[in-house]
């Protein structure tokens, strides 16, 4: 038996993935330049500092444009579970590539409290942005609906 792949899911959480690394990352870079430090690791001091609380908002769009991509809501907001992993992944990528190569920043970020409010921010942030991208999917398939009907 053969099984067809479905490669549109696989698509967005690729490209969702690319504008994470790209656009939300990116963006943080152009703001801080050389300064950022120790704020890519515990990204909860990027999302509320003044001079950069557009990427709270960069990354809450990047999310819902995912989750309302998706043909089914529920895959869009799985998926939006796994981006808290790759954006953690991600932010010790980028420091490492800031700062020098080291693993002996492990040794005591899972210590410190920053860590635990920077899991938390993302997941209400991603949670929510995923929320609200089902539920304007569901609202813009409704639409369609009535649409056709009339």
């Amino acid at each position: 038996m053969r099984t067809k792949i479905e490669f549109n899911r696989q698509g967005n959480f690729i490209i969702t993935i690319l504008a994470i690394y790209f656009v939300f990352f990116g963006y943080i870079s152009l703001v801080y330049e050389e300064n950022v430090g120790e704020r890519l690791l515990f990204l909860y001091q990027v999302f509320f500092a003044p001079e950069s609380f557009l990427s709270l908002i960069i990354l809450m769009v990047i999310v819902f444009i995912m989750v309302f991509r998706e043909q089914f809501f529920e895959y869009g907001i799985r998926n939006s579970f796994w981006l808290i992993f790759i954006v953690i992944l991600l932010s010790w990528f980028w420091y490492w590539f800031v700062n020098d190569f080291s693993f002996q920043f492990l040794t005591w970020y899972f210590i410190r409290i920053e860590t635990y409010i920077t899991i938390a921010c993302l997941v209400c942030a991603i949670f929510l942005s995923a929320i609200l991208g089902a539920t304007a999917k569901e609202k813009y398939k409704k639409y369609k609906e009535r649409i056709q009907s009339v």
